[in-house]
Order: C-alpha cells, then structure tokens, then sequence
C-alpha cells in the first residue's frame, strides 16, 4: 500500500501481474460485484464493507506497512480491468463489474487519497493486500460474513 497518482498505480498494478503471474501459492480468482458488495473481516479484527454504489468503508489495515491506509475511513472502490488483450495494461473502471484485482481509494483530506490493492483470492472467499512481489503481501485475509 502507498500513495501514488493514478498513472504511477497504473503502472504498478501492469508490474504486479505480470511479477505474480507465476509467483507465491496463491491464485487470483474473479469475482462478480454481488458477490463483492458486502461486509469482509480479517481474523484480527479489520473490516472492509463494500456498497453496492462504490462506497467503501474500512476501519484500517493493521497488518500493513503503511500508517496513512492503516486508520481506515471512507472512500470508493473499483475493479482493474485489462486494457490489452495480454493484459499487460490495467486500469481500474467504475464500470466493471467484475475482476481478480481491486482497488481501494481511502480519502485523506488535504493529503489527497490513500489507495489499497486487494487480491481475490481462495476461489472468491478471501481478500488479501497486494503490492510489486506478492500476490498477497501480507498474512492478513479478510472473508465474507
């Protein structure tokens, strides 16, 4: 997790896939919006609820190296969608409704946004925190309740 500009994380996120394509034991999995919107929490206590409308809601990150995302808050989410047919060009898109990758803007006031990448994972029943090495970067794994 870090703050980026949306063509910095464009970037990361072409560089994340092709890195994780045959990386670690986990494997993306897509997952449709319904199956999306709702509430997910971790086994140490965070959540993440995600609103029909985009909205999302969070109340931190605490297995995370990033103290700006770690306090949580609200903001939108999206799904990345390729914009290839190699699919070696992402971007997230408000109209996707589906995906493997999501993106998770938190608002910070003046400082701007505090973007999270979340992988689907365990056939669409985990959510895990992505960054440039790992599929999931950390031990945490959020699940549908």
């Amino acid at each position: 997790m870090r703050k980026r500009s949306a063509m910095a994380s464009m970037s990361l996120l072409s560089s994340v896939l092709l890195l994780c394509a045959g990386c670690g034991s986990e494997t993306q999995h897509v997952i449709g919006q319904g199956d999306l919107v709702g509430s997910w929490k971790a086994s140490g206590g965070d959540s993440i609820r995600f609103l029909a409308d985009r909205e999302v809601r969070t109340n931190g990150f605490s297995d995370s190296d990033q103290e700006s995302c770690g306090h949580g808050g609200v903001g939108y989410w999206s799904f990345y969608v390729a914009m290839d047919d190699r699919g070696e060009s992402i971007r997230t898109s408000p109209e996707a409704t589906e995906g493997d990758f999501v993106s998770v803007s938190l608002r910070e006031g003046a400082e701007g946004e505090c973007q999270v990448d979340l992988s689907v994972i365990d056939e669409g029943r985990s959510l895990c925190v992505a960054d440039l090495d790992n599929v999931c970067a950390t031990g945490e794994r959020f699940t549908r309740q």
